[in-house]
C-alpha cells in the first residue's frame, strides 16, 4: 500500500522540477531582440548617390534603400514598397529623384526620398542605369537594347531600341548580335548623352535623344583580337569587350570600363576613343599591352567608373579592384582603398573630396579625396 503514495510523490517531485526548469528557461530567453542591422555581409549594393558632402542614398537587392545624413555613421532604411532589386538611383535636386531596377521598375520621389511612387515604364525588362540632367528630362537603359526617355518627369515614357540594323543578306547570321544589353548611360546636359553596353557598343546623342550615332568604330582597329575558326569576319567590329559603365566630366572628356578590365577614354566627346594603359603601381610607367592581343594577363572586370573634380578618376570592379587615374594618364591600383575580396559595384564622388564606394556587403566613404576610406556600419 505504500507504493502508490511513493509513486505519486515521485511524479509530483518530477513535475515541480520540470516546472522550475521551464520557468528558468523562460527567464533566460526573455532578452531584448538584437537590433536589425541595415548593412550586412549578405547585402548587394548596386548604386550610391550623394546629395551633399555627408548625405547619400544607397540602393541594392530586394528593394533596399538606405539614407545617411552624417557621412555613413548612421543609416535609415526607406521602405519603397517593393522587394525588386534596385540597380540605379539619382537625385536631381534636394526634392526630386528617380530609381530603376528589376521588372521595369522606375520610381520617383518629390519629397527628398521620404516616399517613392512607382511609374509606368511600359516594360518589364531589367533597367540597369538612368541619367536625369534635370528633374523633367531623363534617360534609362536596360535589357534587349532598351532605351526609355521622358520629358515630363516620368509621367510618360518613350521607348525605343538602340541597335545596329544589318543588311538583309547577313541579317540571319547577325542574330547573336541583336538586342545587346545596355548597361550604363550618362548625360551632361539635356542634349548631350552617351550609352554603353554589351559587345562594346557606344552610342551618343547631341539632340536629346532624337538621333543617335555609334562611336565604337575607332576602337575596332585598336583591339587586336584574332579571329577564331568560328568567327565571321563580317562581324569583326562586334568583337569588342562589353562596357558596364560610362562617365563624362563635361561634353568632351569621358571614360568607360568593362568586361576585360580595360578603360577607354575620349577627349573630344567620343569622336575618338582610345584604350587606356595601366601601371603596375601608382606613379609607375604605363604598360605596353595591346588590347585584345593573345596572352594578355587576366584582369578583373570593371563595373563602374567616375570622373570627378578637374582631373580625377576612379574605377571599381570584381574582387575589390580599385584603379585610380594617374597624372601620366595610366590607371593604377589604388592602395589607399582597403583590400576587400568582394565585388565593388559603384563609385561616386560628390566633389573632389567626398566620395563613396558600394558593393557586396560594403559601403566605403572618404572625405579627403580618397587618401583614406572608412568602412560604414549600421
Amino acid at each position: 500500500m505504500e507504493r502508490k503514495p511513493r509513486a505519486y510523490s515521485l511524479i509530483k517531485t518530477l513535475f515541480v522540477l520540470v516546472a522550475l526548469a521551464t520557468a528558468a528557461c523562460h527567464r533566460e530567453v526573455a532578452m531584448p531582440p538584437l537590433p536589425l542591422r541595415n548593412i550586412t555581409l549578405t547585402d548587394k549594393f548596386f548604386d550610391v548617390w550623394p546629395t551633399s558632402p555627408t548625405r547619400a542614398f544607397v540602393v541594392g537587392d530586394r528593394g533596399k534603400v538606405l539614407l545617411t545624413e552624417d557621412g555613413g555613421r548612421n543609416w535609415k532604411r526607406i521602405d519603397i514598397g517593393t522587394q525588386l532589386g534596385v540597380f540605379g538611383i539619382q537625385m536631381t535636386d534636394a526634392e526630386n529623384g528617380y530609381l530603376c531596377g528589376q521588372d521595369g521598375l522606375v520610381m520617383r520621389t518629390r519629397d527628398g526620398g521620404k516616399t517613392w511612387k512607382r511609374l509606368d515604364s511600359r516594360t518589364h525588362l531589367f533597367i540597369f542605369s538612368l541619367s536625369f540632367p534635370d528633374a523633367n528630362h531623363g534617360f534609362l537603359v536596360g535589357d534587349r537594347a532598351l532605351v526609355l526617355s521622358t520629358t515630363n518627369g516620368g509621367e510618360t515614357f518613350t521607348k525605343r531600341q538602340l541597335q545596329k540594323l544589318f543588311p538583309p543578306e547577313i541579317a540571319d547570321y547577325a542574330l547573336p548580335y541583336d538586342e545587346p544589353v545596355l548597361y550604363s548611360t550618362r548625360f551632361v546636359d539635356v542634349d548631350h548623352g552617351w550609352v554603353v553596353g554589351e559587345l562594346g557598343r557606344i552610342w551618343a546623342t547631341e539632340n536629346a535623344g532624337k538621333s543617335w550615332q555609334e562611336q565604337q568604330q575607332m576602337l575596332v582597329p585598336q583591339y587586336k583580337y584574332p579571329l577564331g575558326p568560328n568567327d565571321d569576319p563580317r562581324f569583326k567590329d562586334f568583337l569588342l569587350p562589353t562596357f558596364f559603365s560610362v562617365s563624362f566630366r563635361d561634353q568632351k572628356h569621358g571614360a568607360a570600363c568593362g568586361l576585360e578590365g580595360w578603360v577607354i577614354q575620349t577627349d573630344d566627346g567620343g569622336k575618338n576613343w582610345r584604350f587606356a594603359h595601366q601601371a603596375d603601381k601608382p606613379g609607375g610607367p604605363p604598360d605596353t599591352l595591346v588590347p585584345g592581343a593573345p596572352h594578355i594577363p587576366a584582369r578583373d572586370p570593371l563595373f563602374s567608373i567616375d570622373l570627378f573634380g578637374s582631373d580625377q578618376g576612379i574605377t571599381t570592379g570584381l574582387t575589390g579592384t580599385v584603379l585610380r587615374l594617374q597624372p601620366n594618364g595610366a590607371w593604377a591600383h589604388d592602395t589607399s582603398v582597403p583590400a576587400i575580396p568582394f565585388p565593388l559595384s559603384q563609385v561616386r564622388f560628390f566633389d573632389a573630396q567626398h566620395g563613396w564606394i558600394v558593393g557586396y556587403g560594403t559601403i566605403l566613404y572618404t572625405e579627403d579625396g580618397g587618401k583614406t576610406w572608412r568602412f560604414c556600419q549600421g
